[in-house]
């Protein structure tokens, strides 16, 4: 699934750039963001990533092969997964979904024609009673399915500097201010103000700071890579130019 996991990084990646003012951005344009952010905790270059692409867009059978796992980890994450499992079996699940909406579609059109075909008052009745036991049965264990999720399940909530755990509430839920309960976003993802004298780097190189616009537009830094708690965008790694142009002037 490595030609979907990156056919999805670059439409994400394409309408980050497209939402910052950049118009019809070219699929270097978005290899090179892509690369910058991978490239976070390794170099990659954008043109490995440009080369991968193309063949997966013009391979329109089978899929691709990125032998580089920390690339298809990253992707993964940059796409909101924990991991490539978890973006597999993600994507499994709602392929499984549309079949069987498909096939339940496939049904309805089945007992449609069995009614207008004719036949007896009693089949017609019997037909008509199956599906609605059918359905009735369908949304009683989606029901029982759903309840047990929503109650069992920890979630969390943005306080101004960090998530707290919070309790289920449908209407936070449905405002995205509600989000599945996660131990290393509580522990370690936090909203810092920084200054010339914070580590922004680790001994290796590495980043130590990642940074993104809150909805009034204005610059916000944290301790790890996540998504805007607020906003929802990618967060970037931090640069030296960031750093000397915003933080040190």
């Amino acid at each position: 699934m490595h030609k979907e996991l990156l056919l999805k990084a670059f439409t994400k990646v394409r309408e980050e750039l497209v939402s910052e003012g950049i118009n019809s951005p070219s699929n270097n344009q978005c290899a090179k963001e892509l690369s910058s952010i991978i490239s976070k905790s390794f170099s990659y270059g954008d043109r490995r990533l440009r080369d991968y692409y193309k063949k997966a867009k013009s391979r329109t059978d089978g899929d691709i092969d990125i032998p580089q796992q920390q690339v298809i980890l990253a992707l993964a994450q940059y796409l909101g997964y924990k991991d490539y499992v978890d973006f597999q079996n993600q994507s499994c699940l709602k392929k499984d979904t549309k079949e069987i909406t498909a096939e339940t579609d496939f049904n309805n059109r089945q007992e449609k024609e069995v009614m207008t075909d004719g036949g007896s008052n009693n089949q017609r009745r019997n037909n008509r009673y199956f599906w609605i036991t059918i359905s009735i049965s369908f949304l009683l264990i989606i029901s029982f399915f759903g309840y047990a999720f929503f109650t069992k399940q920890k979630w969390m909530e943005w306080e101004e500097t960090h998530y707290v755990e919070a309790s289920y509430d449908s209407e936070k839920l449905r405002e995205g201010n509600l989000k599945v309960y996660k131990e290393e976003r509580i522990a370690g993802f936090k909203k810092v103000t920084p200054n010339c004298d914070s580590k922004f780097f680790n001994d290796d190189g590495s980043v130590r700071i990642w940074y993104g616009k809150n909805k009034d537009g204005d610059l916000e830094y944290f301790t790890s890579y996540e998504l805007h708690p607020l906003t929802g965008k990618t967060l970037k790694p931090i640069t030296r130019y960031m750093i000397g142009k915003y933080i040190c002037k």
